[in-house]
């Protein structure tokens, strides 16, 4: 069963916004109150719902990475390093295949807008442009790799093979 903020709130004898401090990192919080949330944090195995945190900040934590062929052996090492970049700045990657499929290629791009993405890099040249129209009108940035000129929330990347 999962536990939640309340529950870790009432271990330690604290209230929900300092939970909430403790477990943002932010000042202002003494050490012992620190170590009994954190004590509570434990004995809970509690975990952070992203879900919920999305809904209350409003904010994903995630970035896109839209590929065509995951069996595709250019990719691996492009994912590697996307990922781990995200990671670095305490973000996540929802990947993404099109399978070079027109359609899927569409849901991927709905899929992104739903997921409310901060940003997402196209790596593959089966996406047109004009895919990307629905992300960009909903303020979310793409990068393309070796297409046209930049635009407004609109990157490009040229890739010296």
């Amino acid at each position: 069963m999962a536990h939640t903020m309340r529950e870790v709130a009432k271990r330690a004898g604290v209230s929900l916004a300092t939970v909430s401090r403790v477990l943002n990192d932010t000042q202002y919080i003494s050490d012992e109150t620190r170590r009994k949330v954190l004590d509570a944090v434990r004995e809970l195995n509690y975990f952070r719902n992203v879900h919920a945190k999305r809904l209350s900040t409003g904010r994903s934590d995630l970035f896109g990475l839209v590929i065509s062929e995951i069996s595709n052996p250019f990719f691996p090492e492009i994912i590697r390093g996307y990922q781990a970049t995200a990671w670095s700045c305490g973000f996540d990657v929802l990947l993404c295949n099109t399978e070079y499929d027109p359609e899927r290629t569409k849901g991927v791009m709905r899929k992104l807008r739903e997921s409310d993405v901060r940003g997402v890099a196209v790596v593959t040249s089966a996406v047109d442009r004009s895919m990307g129209s629905e992300l960009t009108a909903a303020g979310i940035p793409l990068v393309f790799c070796n297409a046209d000129p930049a635009s407004k929330l609109v990157g490009n990347i040229c890739i010296e093979y």
